[in-house]
């Protein structure tokens, strides 16, 4: 008999595991499309592309796939069905106990590819094997160059989406004046999401991306509008009232101003020049599909990229980033 046909999946989120959810964040929907991207990037097929629910990784029954985990993971994913293959790239444990209660898995598939440096350090301290590759979001392509009618763009949420109130107040005058708003939540009626309503936020979230795209400054405190804006060549600033764990990889390439350093901010940044970590990161996942650890190369591209000390003060030059990896690969 001829063996069983292996699918490769993305992450969808239906949001089955909060049925009280009124509005969903439409940077989720980015994640899905970065890695479904990526997937046909690295020669997948289109027709052997699968979405999972990630709230539904534990009780999934389907054809057998390898699941790319990029995003956050909570208690209630595991453990996993015995028909998904994890592919650990981009992953993000929400608390310890995703870690604590599922050690076999991740010894099993260590090395983990983790999205921030603190789930990386967490399974570190749990004796997995763990590097840090970032979000999947971060390899969208570049843009070619801002439209000559380029617009600021101010993105936020809520909550910890929100942007601190005394931001506006540091803002030059005519940014803030020609500035669009983009709030990247959107309200939903039934959870969990139906097909039509994933196609339908998934629209949106492109639309979204477009908008993105085509700014002459992003101005946000989402980790999923300032991860895709850097990949794209989008000048960023992110400003948000902490600085929480899930921003431990992003902040290697652009400071996270909080209220506290508001007053640092450089309102003209330049783009970084992403295409050696890209390509990393590009490698890297195949490596990971084909069931092998990265390349020592792109292990230490990865590590001189996303393990070093945060940035406090932005670039001032848009090949830096690019400089500085070079120089220490080479080494």
């Amino acid at each position: 008999m001829p063996a069983a046909q292996t699918f490769f999946g993305y992450p969808e989120f239906r949001y089955g595991c909060d049925p009280k959810r009124r509005t969903v964040n439409l940077g989720d929907n980015i994640q899905s499309m970065a890695v479904r991207r990526l997937l046909e990037y690295l020669g997948v097929p289109a027709e052997d592309i699968i979405g999972v629910d990630r709230d539904g990784t534990r009780d999934y029954r389907g054809p057998r796939v390898k699941l790319v985990m990029n995003g956050c993971f909570h208690d209630g994913c595991f453990p996993l069905s015995p028909d998904i293959e994890p592919i650990f790239f981009g992953f993000n444990a929400e608390r310890d106990t995703v870690v604590t209660h599922n050690l076999a898995l991740f010894k099993a598939h260590q090395p983990i590819g983790c999205r921030d440096a603190a789930t990386c350090d967490l399974l570190r301290k749990h004796g997995v094997a763990a590097f840090v590759t970032g979000c999947a979001t971060a390899t969208l392509p570049r843009r070619s160059g801002a439209p000559a009618d380029a617009r600021p763009v101010i993105a936020f949420g809520t909550g910890p989406g929100d942007l601190p109130a005394r931001l506006f107040a540091s803002m030059p005058k005519p940014l803030l004046e020609t500035a669009r708003l983009v709030y990247q939540r959107e309200p939903v009626a039934t959870i969990p999401l139906p097909d039509a309503e994933v196609a339908r936020l998934e629209s949106l979230a492109a639309k979204y991306l477009a908008v993105y795209q085509q700014a002459s400054l992003v101005v946000t405190p989402l980790l999923h509008v300032a991860f895709p804006c850097l990949a794209m060549g989008v000048p960023v600033v992110l400003a948000r009232r902490d600085h929480a764990d899930r921003f431990t990889a992003i902040d290697r390439l652009l400071p996270v101003h909080t209220p506290a350093n508001l007053d640092a901010i450089d309102w003209a940044p330049v783009p970084q020049d992403l295409r050696i970590v890209k390509q990393a990161m590009f490698n890297t996942a195949a490596s990971l599909l084909r069931g092998s650890p990265p390349a020592a190369d792109d292990a230490r591209t990865l590590q001189a990229c996303y393990e070093a000390s945060p940035v406090l003060n932005p670039p001032k030059t848009e090949g830096v980033l690019a400089r500085f990896l070079m120089g220490h690969v080479r080494r």
